[in-house]
């Protein structure tokens, strides 16, 4: 029998997912319409500056069209500005609009006291021993697969 109580990866998707939930939820309380998926391309782009979409999906290993998509919400929520590469017209650029930097102040206390809640009880060691061990896992399977998300046949 394949019991998926015993399985790492039935844990990992059960927690991002009630983690997504769970920081969206709090945005919303908070007055922010921001949705953790958005969350996690406003992190990267504080984080690194300013990416094309391609740079985004990989880092967040989400296909492009749907960080495409996302990017298309978070523009009109005046998260991000859009503008054409200089060295590639071809490409756009995705930065932080000066509310998507003002967000920043305000969204990150929210994602700490979940994070804070989420790990409650939890010891320095067992929550280093995890980070290490799913580190690893992730870089072990994004070496062994297309370097992200699955990618289509013949894309």
């Amino acid at each position: 029998m394949f019991d998926y109580e015993n399985i790492f990866l039935h844990w990992v998707n059960r927690l991002g997912f009630l983690s997504r939930g769970e920081l969206t939820a709090r945005f919303r309380e908070a007055g922010h319409t921001v949705s953790a998926e958005e969350w996690a391309l406003l992190i990267v782009l504080w984080e690194k500056g300013p990416q094309t979409p391609g740079d985004l999906a990989s880092v967040t290993f989400k296909d492009r069209t749907t960080v495409t998509r996302l990017i298309d919400t978070m523009e009109r929520k005046g998260f991000v500005t859009r503008s054409e590469d200089l060295r590639d017209r071809r490409r756009s650029i995705i930065d932080v609009s000066r509310y998507g930097a003002e967000l920043k102040g305000s969204l990150i206390p929210i994602a700490k006291a979940l994070l804070a809640q989420a790990i409650a009880g939890v010891s320095s060691e067992e929550l280093e021993t995890t980070t290490r061990t799913l580190r690893k896992i992730t870089e072990t399977m994004s070496a062994t697969s297309d370097a992200g998300p699955r990618k289509k046949r013949g894309a």
